[in-house]
């Protein structure tokens, strides 16, 4: 009997490989602290909590950052318009 390529019994799709890599590069990068063993073995309820919890969190940098852009571009003094 003959499967086709991407059937996967008790295997991983090559589109889940690539996702479960993504996110193990994200977490080992921006988790700080997160090594890849630990990452790859955790169970993919926690895997997926702390890829959520660290988008929220640059997503407030983010929002703050732009805050601040805005609020210092609208405090910025402008020279009188004086002829001469």
């Amino acid at each position: 009997m003959h499967l086709p390529s991407d059937w996967t019994f008790f295997g991983l799709t090559q589109n889940y490989k690539v996702h479960l890599h993504d996110q193990v590069f994200d977490l080992v990068y921006h988790g700080k602290g997160f090594t890849y063993q630990e990452v790859y073995n955790m169970p993919v309820y926690l895997r997926h909590f702390y890829v959520r919890k660290i988008q929220h969190i640059y997503s407030e940098e983010k929002k703050a950052h732009e805050k601040a852009m805005r609020d210092a571009k609208s405090k910025q003094t402008k020279k009188p318009n004086i002829r001469r």
